[in-house]
């Protein structure tokens, strides 16, 4: 990969990343590249990189940390398989951007009735709660006590569907202090990266179908115990970290149903 290099020899992160590496934490790899992998992923978790944000160039990371090139291209691509970087020939290594990640990661969208053009949608907020009831969410997300972003989600005019987004409240708490309006426009998983470094990397969804209980066939326009689709999403960050848990409720309906991710 061809680079232009540049001066870091002020580059406080090079610095950082070179002080962690030579004082290593019981636990730590022995392997130096491993031990490189696992310092990279612990400062791209703090926010010293941003996403979007460039790396120094490979040959001068191998210089500041005395490894071989070889060792530093191996690390960098394992992190851009994981993810998190983004290597672009001729232009360098950069933090993954929020968008690039939030755009594939468990997003599920409706097909029309064509099977090739998709459903329009409008998302409506309808609250943003902390909550200390436990269920699901919490044995899968850990923590006293949850935010939850309650949301109905108009597809084309033809149905609606229901979302339930819960967040650890010890971490993401600030949440609770945006509009309503303003989290109504933004995808929750771009906003998570964005603000707090907290891309989700992986999702499994879980999915099966029951007769839908009062509460939820309300909130859809539906009648209780009418067919329904309850989607479980689970999101995962750095470490394969529990980030998100989502639950989903559609109602039966002959559009199809596209799962990314």
């Amino acid at each position: 990969m061809s680079e232009t290099r540049t001066d870091t020899s002020g580059d406080l992160r090079l610095r950082m990343l070179a002080r962690a590496m030579q004082e290593a934490a019981p636990g730590m790899p022995a392997s130096k590249g491993q031990r490189l992998y696992q310092t990279f992923l612990q400062m791209i978790e703090r926010g010293a990189w941003r996403p979007g944000e460039q790396l120094p160039p490979e040959r001068d990371l191998a210089e500041a940390l005395s490894l071989s090139l070889g060792t530093v291209q191996g690390v960098l691509r394992q992190l851009t398989t994981a993810g998190l970087l983004d290597r672009r020939q001729g232009a360098g290594t950069f933090i993954t951007k929020a968008g690039d990640i939030g755009a594939n990661v468990w997003h599920f969208r409706f097909r029309a009735r064509d099977g090739q053009s998709l459903m329009p949608f409008e998302i409506r907020v309808r609250s943003v709660e902390e909550t200390a009831e436990h269920g699901e969410w919490s044995d899968f997300l850990g923590g006293a006590s949850h935010i939850v972003v309650d949301r109905v989600i108009d597809v084309g005019g033809e149905f609606q569907v229901h979302s339930r987004f819960y967040l650890d409240a010890a971490r993401f708490r600030p949440l609770l202090d945006l509009p309503v309006g303003f989290l109504t426009q933004k995808n929750l998983r771009v906003l998570l990266h964005e603000s707090y470094n907290a891309p989700t990397l992986r999702g499994v969804h879980r999915l099966n179908c029951r007769p839908l209980a009062p509460e939820h066939a309300a909130l859809i326009g539906c009648g209780p115990g009418e067919p329904g689709i309850y989607m479980t999403a689970l999101g995962y960050s750095f470490r394969d970290a529990p980030i998100s848990f989502q639950r989903i409720v559609i109602p039966s309906t002959e559009y199809e149903l596209e799962i990314l991710g």
